[in-house]
């Protein structure tokens, strides 16, 4: 169910940047009892004003939240920088290791993403950087940073990071990867970036 997927993720969040639902609650103007019902996965049809909302407040991007509550359904993914459609992310699919996927206490997998360049220009020399903030308990990278293969406007391509989940099973864990410019800086700011969501079993 979606609700308890976007729960899970909530929890996540909040855990990561140590902010507690009185303090989420003051930030987004949201009542504490509409996020205890998000958190309890209460909420079968949330607003989209309200995960947007949500999203701000959990310094992450609507678009993600979106995926996660409309569970199994496509959500297309794109980014621009400074509103241009120069450097322009467009998300394909989850090739492999979709979201909720099993895996293993311990275990190490690849996961895979296929993306396209939907802007004007070709990405040279751009790394894929992880962002995950989640605390203890995450998906640890084989390396923080991997490259992209030049890609030019309109070419598809696959982008694979190999991960270790933790060793104490959880209901579910993230790693946030966001693509990096030649010169070391975010390739598209605005953009949610991709993810990885899985669910650690003994």
């Amino acid at each position: 169910m979606s609700a308890l997927d976007l729960a899970d993720y909530l929890r996540l969040r909040l855990r990561a940047m140590q902010m507690t639902t009185t303090e989420a609650a003051k930030r987004s103007g949201i009542s504490r009892q509409t996020w205890h019902k998000l958190l309890r996965a209460e909420i079968g049809e949330a607003r989209l004003s309200t995960l947007t909302q949500v999203a701000d407040t959990l310094e992450t991007h609507p678009l993600s939240m979106l995926r996660i509550f409309f569970n199994g359904r496509e959500v297309s993914q794109a980014g621009r920088r400074g509103g241009s459609t120069a450097f322009v992310l467009g998300f394909v699919a989850d090739v492999t290791f979709p979201d909720n996927s099993q895996v293993r206490a311990g275990e190490e997998f690849e996961k895979i993403w296929e993306v396209t360049n939907l802007g004007k220009e070709a990405w040279i020399g751009w790394h894929l950087q992880c962002v995950s903030i989640d605390g203890d308990t995450k998906l640890l990278p084989a390396s923080e940073s991997v490259p992209i293969p030049d890609t030019k406007p309109g070419e598809q391509v696959r982008l694979a990071v190999r991960l270790r989940a933790p060793n104490t099973p959880c209901s579910a864990v993230i790693s946030h990867w966001k693509c990096v410019n030649a010169a070391g800086e975010m390739a598209i700011p605005s953009h949610a970036g991709l993810y990885c969501m899985v669910k650690v079993i003994p």
